[in-house]
């Protein structure tokens, strides 16, 4: 037994020009790559969700302009509805967001997106082109590899988080892939979750395959002679994946280790980065992003939530009721969050009632002409 353990741990001890882990750091490259890319999808539906939200908000001022006008025009109402006064200023209340979120708000919010969706994709990006470049670089005759296990290369079919298939092209995950996309909420766009992606658990943080006697990867041998270069040393550490790993100057790709890939000594001759979103140019500048996203749909969201606090189903309904049309709308109330809208079926047909009341209040008759003239006059505008 004692022999048999002083043979593996000289074994290991002796390996140069070790080669990334497959299950390790090569997998945490990939689920970070794939998580970074489903930021797409989620900008995606956060925007259509918000702006549906407008879209609500303005189907509440509709109805409650289309009651106003009622009340004025029918010289009365019912129960507290005889005023124009609290509808007004309920009125201003909504409108006033409505405006505020629709013109500004929902503008950059998806202005955030298009920044969140492109930040994110460069850093997938470059992730994917070192998964590819390592990837790569092996010789089947001789076994030689830079990213493997303790058996031979990793191919396509053991990283379909990075790539499509095991087939003769590299081609990767995109964007428009929807259906390899993760279902991404906010609880997966934190800074702790995103850094537990590429955080190696296995082997001590080491990102090297450590059941290898020698994979003889050129790519993290940095000696004078060795992988990079025929003579001379490298002349300073080299970064892969904008700094997700540093290589040592002159280091033979022996030890490896979790620490700051640039931190001004480097212990190890491959350092895995401790603190990616922080310490990564191109992630921490995702994860910047994206928050500026998340931080300003929650805000509209709080919008929402004020506005449906003062939107019971009473009112609601009496709104609804107050139509011609109201068996075409549907109110919409979630009692517990106090989040509750009315939902036109046809806002052409309340918008056209409104216009036929203010146009009686004037004078004007309601004749079926009129009502001809006013449905042409929809269709085309």
């Amino acid at each position: 037994m004692r022999q048999s353990l002083y043979f593996s741990l000289c074994h290991f001890a002796f390996a140069d020009s070790g080669a990334l882990s497959l299950s390790g750091a090569a997998e945490a490259l990939c689920n970070a790559s794939k998580r970074l890319k489903s930021v797409y999808a989620f900008v995606q539906a956060k925007t259509k969700y918000a702006t549906e939200k407008v879209r609500e908000f303005e189907d509440m001022v509709e109805l409650v302009r289309l009651k106003i006008v009622r009340v004025r025009g029918n010289e009365g109402g019912n129960g507290n509805w005889t005023s124009c006064t609290g509808i007004a200023k309920f009125l201003k209340r909504v409108g006033s967001k409505v405006n505020r979120v629709k013109r500004r708000e929902l503008k950059r919010l998806r202005y955030l997106g298009y920044s969140a969706v492109g930040a994110a994709g460069i850093a997938a990006g470059r992730l994917d082109e070192m998964i590819n470049v390592w990837r790569r670089a092996y010789s089947s005759g001789k076994g030689d590899f830079c990213v493997g296990n303790s058996e031979r290369h990793a191919t396509r079919n053991q990283l379909l988080n990075c790539y499509l298939s095991d087939s003769e092209k590299d081609e990767f995950i995109s964007l428009g892939d929807m259906h390899r996309m993760e279902r991404v909420e906010e609880m997966n766009m934190t800074r702790e979750s995103m850094n537990e992606l590429l955080r190696l658990t296995g082997g001590g943080g080491n990102p090297l395959e450590r059941y290898v006697h020698s994979a003889n990867c050129h790519l993290t041998n940095t000696r004078p002679g060795g992988g990079y270069l025929s003579e001379n040393s490298t002349s300073r550490r080299i970064l892969w994946g904008d700094g997700i790993i540093s290589l040592k100057r002159s280091g033979r790709g022996f030890v490896g280790g979790t620490g700051k890939t640039r931190a001004e000594v480097l212990i190890h001759d491959v350092t895995w980065e401790e603190d990616p979103v922080n310490n990564v140019p191109v992630l921490r500048n995702a994860y910047r992003e994206l928050r500026k996203f998340v931080n300003l749909y929650a805000y509209i969201e709080e919008l929402a939530h004020e506005t449906g606090a003062h939107w019971n189903w009473e009112y609601a309904q009496a709104i609804v009721n107050t139509g011609t049309h109201g068996n075409k709308s549907t109110v919409v109330v979630d009692e517990d969050s106090g989040k509750s809208f009315v939902v036109l079926g046809n806002r052409e047909t309340v918008q056209e009632e409104k216009l036929l009341e203010e146009m009686a209040i004037c004078g004007v008759g309601r004749a079926d002409s009129l009502r001809r003239t006013l449905a042409l006059l929809f269709l085309l505008f």
